[in-house]
């Protein structure tokens, strides 16, 4: 039996670690390439060296990826918990 507090730390460590930890690869891949590829997109659209000179104009992009990112980390905590809560 897996416990669920172990699989929702690894999730917050790196999305997707819980999944595997749970034996769940599928998803545990989905969650794993879609947190790489959300991170690529972050720093492909946001210059922190004109967030770092002040420039303010990417300010609203730069917080919208911020929630976007942050909300695919508690998906997968969340998935993770309750996936080895069921189990």
């Amino acid at each position: 039996m897996r416990r669920p507090a172990v699989a929702a730390f690894l999730s917050a460590l790196i999305p997707g670690l819980g999944q595997f930890y749970k034996r769940h690869w599928l998803k545990g891949g989905g969650f794993l390439v879609g947190s790489g590829v959300l991170g690529g997109v972050a720093t492909e659209l946001i210059s922190v060296d004109d967030l770092m000179a002040g420039d303010t104009s990417g300010i609203g992009r730069a917080l919208g990826l911020l929630v976007v990112l942050l909300s695919f980390l508690i998906w997968s905590v969340a998935d993770a918990y309750r996936s080895a809560k069921v189990s």
